[in-house]
């Protein structure tokens, strides 16, 4: 991370260094880049990543190119974190639909179940371990990818996917303030009647 953390701080002297040559501001180069002057900020200090959809519109503002704002090792950072964020939004949601696809595999093997249908029961009851392996693989390649870029709690993952620096502030509401900082317990909560149903499912089933 301390490399990536250089190569921000590259791009961020390049982006300050032009803007000032164009004796623009940091408010006006926000208006003209569709985000906070305090987003530009953190650009030019380091603090965080521009990202490509930025990149463009400053480049434009700036009237130079996004090559030469970034560098060689500026394009390669920013191609590191876009990799990152992909790799880590692809986890997290397949890591919710396959429990959904799990969760509704096991309702269904309940109404099966309840209904009479004994077979039709007990060959989804088998189906479920399948979407359930993949749920616990994507969990732990989520948690790997998140221990191996230092995002260690929800909080840091939700701040990095969204570009935020952690450093400079959160902002408030019920995500951030209710959600992300409990989210084991609000994990516990969700997971506990999905088990509750697995078993009811496998109990009936034996029955």
């Amino acid at each position: 991370m301390d490399e990536q953390r250089t190569s921000r701080q590259v791009i961020g002297s390049r982006i300050r260094e032009r803007r000032e040559m164009a004796g623009i501001s940091q408010g006006d180069l926000a208006k003209r880049a569709f985000v906070a002057r305090q987003t530009v900020n953190n650009w030019e200090t380091g603090k965080t990543l521009i990202d490509v959809q930025s990149l463009a519109l400053v480049a434009e503002a700036l009237g130079t190119t996004a090559g030469e704002l970034l560098g060689e090792k500026g394009a390669e950072a920013v191609r590191a974190e876009a990799d990152l964020r992909h790799r880590l939004i692809v986890l997290l949601v397949g890591y919710g639909l396959l429990t959904l696809l799990w969760v509704a595999l096991v309702v269904t093997g309940v109404a099966l179940s309840n209904s009479g249908a004994e077979t039709a029961s007990l060959v989804l009851s088998a189906a479920e371990l399948c979407p359930l392996v993949a749920v616990n693989a994507c969990w732990f390649g989520l948690w790997n990818l998140m221990k191996e870029h230092d995002l260690l709690t929800a909080t840091q993952l939700v701040a990095f996917l969204e570009g935020r620096d952690l450093k400079g502030g959160l902002p408030h509401g019920f995500l951030y303030d209710c959600v992300l900082p409990h989210w084991r317990v609000w994990e516990l909560l969700l997971w506990i009647p999905l088990v509750i149903m697995y078993v009811t499912v496998l109990l009936s089933s034996a029955a």
